[in-house]
């Protein structure tokens, strides 16, 4: 058995075991960390009857970081991660795409995220999306006017993909819905995050280099101004046909400053590897 082979099989359980958790989703929200890749619409699960997986599992360090361990945004930054993202062509035009990420520092596992998202493609250039993403801290309990605290994001969206051979360029506007739990200052203040805008940005050089860059900004009401915006850039190199070399940053700020004059600013840069299947 080929080493493809093999993390293709552990991509498969991975994934199932994403699928058995879905139902806790309410309770569990991360990013979606954008990889830009190409997926074959032609084995699609309806043309093939069959499930094909398709993403990659890996591993980071993040150094030097100042993003915090905790939902709450305290504690010492996190150190490492590791995880998985995948997608499943279901038609060729419907995609489900799942990532968990699991958050280290040293010997302490302090946190794990999930994302999912149902994606249609309903005409050529507009994809209406629904997504959860949600941060369920560890070995910690994080605490938010004395209660429990975790994030939770609900949301309906629309992208619009232009695509090239070699390019994407894509739009996004996600609105959030009531069960959302997550102020949009990142001192955790605030109404409760309501829009998010922005755009993805993918590009191949060559056979063995690829772009991903992605930048939005959350509001707490509906086409208004920004309260916060975040920013990332990860570029990958293909070392051999199943490993890949990973560098990446990641900047997330207030957009102003809040009534103390405060403005909050959390940056990390990733240096990794990945295993695509």
């Amino acid at each position: 058995m080929s080493f493809r082979t093999r993390a293709r099989t552990a991509g498969r359980l991975l994934f199932g075991t994403f699928l058995l958790l879905l139902p806790l989703a309410a309770r569990l929200a991360g990013y979606e960390m954008f990889v830009f890749r190409r997926y074959d619409r032609k084995e699609a699960f309806s043309l093939t009857g069959r499930v094909r997986l398709q993403g990659d599992l890996f591993a980071q360090v993040q150094a030097p970081s100042s993003f915090p361990s905790y939902n709450d945004h305290s504690g010492p930054a996190d150190r490492w991660t590791i995880g998985f993202q995948e997608q499943l062509v279901i038609t060729p035009t419907t995609f489900l795409v799942g990532q968990l990420v699991a958050h280290n520092r040293g010997p302490e596992f302090t946190k794990f995220d999930w994302h999912f998202s149902l994606r249609q493609e309903v005409m050529s250039n507009l994809v209406v999306l629904f997504g959860h993403d949600s941060d369920h801290d560890a070995d910690h309990e994080s605490l938010l006017d004395g209660k429990h605290y975790f994030t939770n994001r609900n949301y309906f969206g629309v992208e619009v993909p232009v695509t090239g051979a070699d390019l994407l360029v894509e739009p996004f506007l996600r609105f959030f819905l009531g069960s959302t739990r997550q102020p949009t200052r990142l001192d955790l203040t605030g109404d409760e995050i309501s829009q998010e805008s922005g755009v993805r940005l993918g590009a191949r050089f060559g056979p063995s280099v690829t772009l991903s860059a992605q930048a939005l900004v959350q509001s707490s009401a509906v086409f208004n101004l920004a309260q916060a915006w975040l920013a990332e850039v990860i570029v990958r190199f293909r070392l051999t046909g199943w490993l890949e070399a990973t560098v990446g940053g990641t900047v997330w700020q207030d957009w102003g400053e809040d009534t103390a004059g405060v403005k909050q600013t959390f940056s990390r840069l990733s240096w990794g590897l990945a295993v695509p299947f």
